[in-house]
């Protein structure tokens, strides 16, 4: 009876040191995969819904191939923002074009755009839902 007790006590201590080992690698792998997404660069995370500022340069982007002049400039200090949801964007500013023959025109805009998610200053991760625009 004795020699059972120790069979037995022997056997549950192995299988408990076992036990033991797995559980000390699961949380090592758990430790470092930790550590691995603590120190990783987080640009590629959800970080919040883009400004004005960056709504406005990819609003720029959006425009400068609708305009005929090269020598286009847009008014940076002067525009109006506002947010029709969480993700549609509408600015209202304008640009100022100059001829060949030095002579300037001013263009009001209003540009509505849909933002799908992603880096905010990146043209792909928007989408132009409307342009309108008067001299």
């Amino acid at each position: 009876m004795a020699k059972a007790y120790l069979r037995d006590k022997t056997i549950k201590k192995k299988s408990a040191s076992k036990a033991g080992w797995l559980i000390a690698s699961f949380a090592a792998i758990f430790a470092l995969l930790l550590g691995k997404y603590a120190l990783s660069n987080t640009s590629n995370t959800f970080s919040g819904l883009p400004d004005s500022d960056a709504a406005y340069n990819v609003a720029k982007t959006f425009i400068q191939p609708t305009v005929l002049s090269t020598n286009i400039s847009f008014s940076d200090s002067e525009y109006k923002f506002a947010r029709k949801s969480d993700s549609v964007y509408v600015i209202k500013s304008f640009y100022t074009t100059t001829d060949k023959d030095g002579e300037s025109s001013k263009t009001n805009f209003t540009i509505t755009l849909k933002y799908n998610g992603g880096a905010g200053a990146e043209t792909s991760n928007w989408a132009m839902l409307n342009l309108d625009q008067d001299n």
